[in-house]
């Protein structure tokens, strides 16, 4: 059994693209047709609402109960910029560099889902409100403001890069690059921006940043990890599904189930979970395995995007298998 209470001192910062996940549970059965128009709408009889992107990373490092999460990252000032703050507040999460910026929209992703007779649940195309205009320049210069604020306070800073036009800006990768605080990126298609950090893509994105740095990705994911690595200048943590992750020539194995699961969300677990081990000083290869302990446990949480516990780690921390060179 591992040991997680060296957590407890551990300061964890966030910066990035925050966003909610809303759930709209609709009863079908409760549908009628429309007088107006020749459709059945869908009569919603309850609302579920998360932080999502940077907050369901958010919700993740809270609750694996660090001395201190940090968040900073852009909301606008209408309804959904509110119900965000609350829900990282609930969590626990430092809320002070979550800037509001006046007319923005606050991303999110609104989630449709159909429930009738049967048991089965149907998601309808999710409707999403993403930020369509870059940062102002006051929002780029409160966050750089935040990153100098937080330098001395920090023992890790993670970095979720996931919006074309959200937190982070080429002025904030630069920042980074120098940045005295260690940083782990999970940016979704510009991993092969950062400097001087750790970046954890999955092999498409491992793969994709390779050939946007002219190269020619392999089929063969420790090749691939040491050409990003020496292209980017960044050590890598490579995330491979269902095979488990490399780090450090280091691989190992997910956690396997049988039955149902549901992946949505493990890659945030999996990211907070490295992140609280490293800054509470554990060594690479127990955060690498504790890591993939925290992913298999979300992912058998169906149908939201769970969280891991540091009760829920250990109950499957040491009953796979671990790490080889």
């Amino acid at each position: 059994m591992i040991d997680l209470t060296p957590i407890d001192n551990a300061r964890i910062g966030i910066l990035g693209d925050f966003a909610l996940d809303i759930y709209w549970y609709a009863d079908m059965t409760k549908s009628e047709l429309s007088r107006e128009t020749p459709h059945y709408p869908l009569p919603v009889v309850e609302e579920r609402i998360y932080p999502g992107a940077a907050g369901n990373v958010a919700a993740n490092v809270c609750a694996l109960k660090p001395a201190r999460c940090a968040v900073c990252g852009v909301a606008g000032d209408d309804w959904r910029g509110g119900l965000l703050r609350s829900a990282l507040e609930r969590l626990g999460a430092d809320c002070a560099g979550l800037i509001i910026e006046p007319g923005r929209t606050t991303n999110a992703y609104c989630k449709p889902m159909r429930m009738g007779l049967s048991d089965v649940v149907y998601e309808d195309p999710r409707i999403d409100f993403s930020g369509t205009s870059p940062i102002t320049a006051e929002t780029e210069a409160a966050i750089l403001a935040w990153l100098d604020a937080r330098e001395g306070e920090l023992d890790m800073l993670c970095v979720c890069d996931q919006f074309g036009f959200g937190a982070i800006t080429e002025a904030v990768i630069e920042r980074l690059a120098n940045y005295a605080v260690p940083v782990i990126v999970d940016s979704r298609n510009r991993c092969h921006h950062y400097r001087n950090v750790t970046i954890k893509p999955n092999e498409h994105e491992c793969a994709r940043a390779l050939e946007a740095l002219g190269l020619t990705p392999s089929a063969d994911d420790g090749a691939n990890a040491a050409s990003l690595e020496k292209a980017s200048g960044s050590r890598v943590l490579l995330t491979l599904g269902e095979r488990g992750s490399l780090y450090d020539g280091r691989i190992v194995p997910a956690v396997k189930y049988d039955g149902p699961v549901d992946i949505c969300g493990a890659g945030d677990s999996f990211l907070s979970a490295f992140a609280c081990c490293t800054a509470a000083g554990l060594s690479a290869a127990d955060a690498q395995q504790i890591a993939t302990c925290a992913s298999g446990v979300t992912v058998r949480k169906l149908g939201v995007t769970g969280t891991a516990s540091r009760e829920e780690i250990g109950g499957v921390y040491g009953k796979y298998s671990r790490p080889r060179s």
